[in-house]
């Protein structure tokens, strides 16, 4: 019964740690379409502009 509840337990550690990196991923892709999405626009004004 001791090995069923360990691995239980690794197998519950491997999901929060991919849960952890697809957070972390979904935070960078975030972060860069708001950058993209801003440099996109300076663009388009500094093109207007000129």
């Amino acid at each position: 019964m001791a090995i069923v509840v360990e691995t239980g337990l690794r197998r519950h550690g491997m999901r929060r740690q991919a849960g952890s990196v697809m957070s972390q991923f979904r935070h960078a892709a975030g972060i860069c379409t708001i950058v993209s999405s801003f440099t996109f626009l300076f663009a388009l004004v500094i093109g207007l502009i000129q």
